[in-house]
């Protein structure tokens, strides 16, 4: 609960200090505004064809310093917006700060916020700001020219064979999954997002629909839902778990092969629905708030297991209640974003930090809370290639179910991550570093640093926009958090520090139907044989 109170205590005061600058920043630029718009206003004879001049200029520094800066502010008698055939312009004019009347600083970085903002909201192929002069000195038309790119697109597409257990069979057979994602992200040329995506296999499948409306009943804040449903199963342990202790559902239910062949499985299936609305705090910066409730069924579980886990033996902890059960949770979330495209950028941040809190007093049968913060940070280098840093860090305290865990394969590139929070390929990643890594699957304390290497190959034409090439390297930890204070059995050294290494390297497309990525890790997922030699 102490986790809670300072969690929600940091989101107040971050969101608190950030509305205070703002409204600091507004108050500056008013008082600006006053102290200059009667000489502008007042010129009614000036020549409409003359050269605008500023409304008004500052310098920076002493008059004899080269280094002084002069800053020449507009005020803007209107913006135009030119180029938008499908998305309306209300819709455009939800991303710019700026309105007619308020003063234009050309060298404002609020300015380039806006264009990355317009890019990230993956509607324009370009996005350029122009100033045209306006009716009287001192004012300009701000021109907002953009280049509309397909909206309708391939979020997601994966597939891969995993390994399903068949009781007749000495070893698992291999079966296929796969998975797809389609979204419009500018439906009837509104801003409003609608995505639905679905993934199936043999044993399991699932689903997600989601709706996104920017300008919710005409207002600045944003109305986004979601639903969503997973008929699954996880697995626990290392394959050869020395007990488990499990039964056949009651006839006429069929049992299933993995309960035949006394397998730490939990089958069950989850379904619920998130609702949550979202604004922006700068041009940057914005917050979203959301709840979700969801229920959980489970039709089968070990009354018992253990597993090896180092030198040990130990029961296994399935983190998931009996039956039936509930997740009420309340999600904040603070994105930062200042790239310059969504799909390939070349510079820029992304910081993100997401708190979820689940309590009884929510309604929820599980008290946790997880906490998770990102950033990246691509910059250009000189002779046009760029460079990505990448950091993450997260935590979970309380009892979460085994979903909300962090997983393996959710931090090393060189096994396949989840969809839709589904676990199909329950291979562990390889034990590069010979670490304690090694013996974590599903976590409580997961961390992970990268650098990747991109090499631009094409930029523009028709359909397929830029190809990069990129080289990725990184370290992930992953660990509970009595791990941190007590190692795991049969680990001396540095090899008790649960760290290991993941790498990747391959292509990413920007197509007019979406982003596709061809690397090692796509391979992977179709050699379900290269792995360490337990399952989970």
């Amino acid at each position: 609960r102490g986790a809670c109170v300072w969690a929600a205590g940091v989101w107040w005061l971050v969101v608190a200090g950030a509305s205070a600058q703002v409204a600091s920043e507004s108050a500056q630029v008013a008082s600006e505004s006053a102290q200059a718009a009667p000489g502008a206003a007042g010129d009614h004879s000036a020549d409409a064809s003359q050269q605008a001049g500023p409304a008004t200029s500052t310098t920076s520094g002493t008059g004899d310093d080269p280094a002084s800066v002069r800053r020449i502010r507009y005020f803007i008698e209107r913006i135009e917006i030119r180029g938008n055939h499908h998305t309306r312009k209300r819709a455009l004019r939800r991303y710019l700060t700026l309105r007619p009347g308020d003063t234009l600083d050309v060298d404002d970085p609020d300015v380039e916020s806006m264009r990355f903002r317009l890019l990230g909201t993956g509607w324009f192929h370009d996005v350029r700001f122009r100033l045209r002069r306006g009716s009287k000195r001192g004012w300009v038309v701000l021109v907002v020219e953009v280049e509309e790119r397909n909206t309708l697109i391939v979020q997601r597409g994966t597939a891969g064979v995993s390994k399903v257990v068949r009781r007749s069979q000495s070893r698992p057979a291999l079966e296929p999954y796969a998975g797809i994602g389609v979204a419009e992200t500018n439906l009837f040329g509104l801003g409003i997002g609608a995505a639905a995506t679905a993934v199936v296999s043999s044993a399991q499948y699932g689903f997600e629909l989601r709706y996104t409306d920017p300008r919710f009943l005409g207002t600045s804040y944003e109305l986004a839902a979601q639903v969503f449903f997973n008929n699954a199963r996880e697995f626990f342990g290392k394959e050869g778990t020395p007990l488990v202790s499990i039964r056949c559902p009651p006839p006429p239910v069929p049992c299933p092969d993995d309960v035949k062949s006394k397998t730490a499985v939990v089958i069950y299936r989850r379904g619920g629905l998130a609702v949550g609305t979202g604004h922006d705090i700068t041009a940057s910066l914005r917050y979203a708030l959301d709840w979700r409730g969801e229920l959980i069924q489970v039709r089968d579980k070990p009354d018992a297991a253990s597993t090896t886990r180092g030198a040990d033996i130990v029961p296994i902890d399935f983190h998931i209640h009996n039956g039936l059960s509930r997740v009420s949770s309340v999600v904040m979330s603070l994105i930062y974003d200042r790239r310059d495209d969504p799909g390939l950028p070349a510079r820029g941040q992304l910081l993100r930090f997401r708190g979820m809190l689940s309590d009884a007093l929510l309604g929820s049968s599980y008290d946790f809370t997880r906490l998770e913060a990102s950033a990246e940070l691509w910059s250009p280098l000189s002779w046009g290639h760029v460079l990505r840093v990448g950091a993450f860090a997260g935590v979970v305290f309380g009892g979460a179910p085994f979903f909300y865990h962090f997983y393996a394969s959710d931090l090393s590139n060189l096994i396949p991550s989840r969809l839709l929070e589904l676990n199909l390929d329950h291979r562990s990643p390889p034990d590069l570093l010979g670490t304690t890594a090694a013996e974590m699957r599903k976590e409580q304390v997961a961390g992970r640093i990268d650098l990747e290497y991109s090499l631009p190959l094409r930029r523009g034409g028709e359909g397929v926009y830029a190809i990069d090439a990129y080289a990725l390297v990184g370290l992930y930890a992953l660990a509970q958090r009595n791990d941190l204070r007590f190692a795991v059995p049969g680990y001396e050294g540095l090899a008790r520090v649960p760290v290991d290494l993941t790498f990747d390297l391959g292509v990413r497309v920007d197509t007019a139907i979406g982003l596709f990525q061809l690397g090692f890790s796509n391979v992977l997922g179709f050699l379900p044989l290269l792995e360490s030699g337990d399952s989970s």
